[in-house]
């Protein structure tokens, strides 16, 4: 296994790179704002509106 914090990703392959795997739930429709909100909040589901958390998350802002 390689050290990723040491691999230049610039010179790297696609094809050398990881996959990626993602896992979607099915939403429900319910709890929906109206399509004003939704679109000033970037959801139609107010469940998925999730205050957004930068560096706070990470220790040192790293």
């Amino acid at each position: 296994m390689e050290n990723w914090e040491q691999v230049d990703f610039g010179k790297m392959c696609l094809d050398q790179l990881p996959l990626a795997m993602s896992y979607v739930p099915m939403q429900r429709w319910e709890d929906l704002y109206a399509p004003s909100v939704a679109l000033e909040r970037g959801t139609l589901f107010a469940k998925l509106d999730l205050p957004f958390i930068g560096k706070e998350a990470v220790q040192n802002g790293r």
